[in-house]
């Protein structure tokens, strides 16, 4: 066995024999520590997230494109669905409808490899 894993399992054993004698002895201590436990760590997760969302973490770029197909996926499911959301009536009495250009389609980066599926070369399990 690898010494890491002996060392694990001594240290979940001893846990497990003083989670047990706890319950025992005195179960209130083992709430108020259990309770204690938790609200620390809820506080500790909240301040985690508070100092990385302040630093920014990620690409503004890979946010911005996640929140296009966001759009785009909403925009195609209502279309299939048949569902349109209704415009405000602010906006449909002062906006002109506007023309949509035509977009061209990106040009597929995947391509076809042709396969020589006529060719059976030799095989074991074919005699």
């Amino acid at each position: 066995m690898n010494v890491r894993t002996v060392i694990v399992s001594v240290i979940a054993a001893l846990a497990a024999i003083g989670l047990v004698n706890m319950m025992i002895t005195s179960p209130g201590q083992l709430v108020r520590q259990v309770v204690f436990g938790v609200i620390t760590a809820a506080i500790i997760l909240f301040l985690l997230r508070l100092f990385m969302q302040n630093r920014g973490g990620g690409n503004r770029r890979e946010d911005r494109a996640y929140s296009k197909a966001v759009k785009q996926s909403k925009k195609r499911h209502t279309t299939k669905t048949g569902t349109k959301p209704k415009p405000s009536r602010s906006v449909a009495f002062t906006a002109k409808p506007k023309k949509k250009t035509a977009r061209r389609k990106k040009a597929s980066h995947l391509t076809v490899i042709e396969g020589n599926k006529g060719k059976r070369g030799s095989r074991a399990s074919s005699e």
